[in-house]
């Protein structure tokens, strides 16, 4: 009498199916050893039907970095295969003379600067004040002579003085008005402070300056050319030595922190790609591993002939071991979504194996699909029949045999019907497997009912 099957983690395999499966079970089990694998769980997902499309890993960006100014490559910092950051240095040049120009246009900026301030401020208090002097002085003067010249012309009008004196009196009494008025001028200029044209005049001469050390500040800021994204070296195009004149190539970088596919999408499913959606991507070189894409590109234009639109998908890359993960060039295979979302049954795409014409996957069983005979029963040296478990000896008090094995498990077959692929996924349908049920996904292609198995720790998982 056959004792029912239980599945591990899983329900709802019919008993007299598996009772059907279970007379290939024997023979299997008794030509070859247990079978190590892993196993994973079916799972429920949120998906949408995808076209399954083929296309090739690009950069993001590519650039090709110039020389802005002439000179001579004093030293290179990157070489092809290195990844550099935003703003870092990549290449100097020998910036000595242009050093010592600067040095000399800021001298002179700083003498501009000086006198449009003292014309900007006026004169200072002590300067006012001598001619607040100057002026007192001939004011002094000229009262004097004012007087003399008054009394001299009384003289004159009385005879009692002669006319070259008068006249000598006169011109001194000029002579000292004229100095009274230019002390006076003088004082007004020291207190309106300097003319506007002046001024005006100062602060172009600044502006002048000013501008030529901004020009040499720039000239020298371009004899060091930094990287204008994050990015690695494809392509080194100079040396140390070199003289480059402006526009020479130095170096061609790319971004790959985000690699893009550009696929071809037949027009038949544009109505269904969506600006954002999530579209698995897979790549060959890399093995099963999965990565995330999200659509970033749809161009409006159908291509004639092929009558198929560009769509462009995104994928973030990362560095390890200093290195992306990705590179440029690769084949890839994308599942772009195309319908609408629903929730599937899916399941390991390594899970799936096909034999004798139908689609299954393996899951495992504690119970041997044939009851064992009891142990107690067999006689030393009794030949085991086919398909019955070996007993387990136990070892003499304090040894053992090795590292305990995991536990012995059985093979159990179960159809499936594939419906769509999703990247490292497969929506399947089944009446059997139920959701978190474990599938084998190594070591299928060894699997037949009834297959004795151990399960490992998936590598890495």
């Amino acid at each position: 009498m056959r004792r029912p099957i239980r599945i591990l983690g899983g329900a709802g395999i019919v008993a007299a199916w598996l009772a059907s499966m279970a007379g290939l079970a024997g023979p299997a089990r008794a030509q070859f050893g247990p079978v190590s694998v892993y196993l994973e769980k079916a799972e429920k997902k949120m998906v949408r039907k995808s076209a399954e499309l083929i296309g090739t890993t690009e950069a993001r960006r590519t650039s090709t970095i110039g020389n802005e100014v002439p000179g001579r490559v004093e030293k290179m910092l990157v070489d092809a295969g290195d990844f550099v950051k935003a703003g870092q240095p990549i290449l100097r040049m020998r910036a000595l003379p242009t050093e010592l120009q600067l040095r000399a246009a800021e001298g002179q900026l700083a003498a501009a600067q000086a006198m449009l301030a003292k014309m900007e401020a006026g004169f200072r208090r002590e300067e006012v004040d001598q001619a607040e002097a100057r002026v007192k002085a001939a004011k002094a003067g000229y009262d004097r002579w004012s007087q003399e010249y008054e009394r001299i012309n009384r003289l004159l009008a009385d005879g009692a003085s002669t006319k070259s004196e008068m006249e000598a009196t006169e011109a001194a009494y000029r002579q000292a008005k004229e100095q009274l008025a230019e002390a006076e001028a003088g004082l007004a200029l020291f207190k309106a402070g300097s003319r506007p044209e002046d001024v005006d005049s100062a602060r172009a001469q600044v502006a002048t300056a000013s501008s030529a050390v901004a020009q040499l500040k720039d000239t020298l800021a371009k004899m060091t050319a930094t990287m204008p994204f994050d990015g690695f070296i494809v392509r080194k195009m100079t040396e140390e030595g070199e003289w480059l004149a402006p526009g020479v190539p130095i170096v061609e970088v790319v971004d790959i922190g985000v690699v893009r596919v550009q696929l071809d999408v037949p027009e038949r499913y544009l109505a269904g790609v969506q600006m954002g959606a999530k579209a698995p991507v897979a790549f060959e070189a890399l093995g099963d591993r999965e990565f995330a894409g999200q659509v970033s590109q749809i161009v409006p234009r159908s291509a004639e002939g092929t009558h198929t639109v560009p769509v462009r998908v995104d994928i973030p890359n990362a560095i390890e071991n200093g290195r992306p993960v990705i590179v440029s060039g690769l084949m890839a295979r994308v599942w772009l979504p195309v319908g609408t979302e629903h929730e599937a049954l899916v399941v390991p795409k390594s899970a799936i194996i096909r034999q004798e014409g139908r689609d299954l996957v393996y899951t495992v069983s504690d119970k041997p699909p044939v009851a064992q005979p009891p142990a107690a029963v067999r006689q030393v040296g009794q030949q085991s029949p086919p398909g019955a478990a070996v007993p387990h000896t136990a070892a003499p008090p304090g040894e053992s045999f090795g590292p305990k094995l995991p536990e012995m498990l059985y093979a159990v077959a179960v159809p499936v019907k594939i419906v769509q692929g999703y990247g490292r996924y497969v929506e399947v349908e089944s009446d059997v497997l139920k959701v978190g049920a474990p599938v084998v996904t190594r070591g299928t292609y060894l699997m037949t009912p009834g297959k004795e198995v151990r399960v490992y720790p998936k590598e890495g998982g």
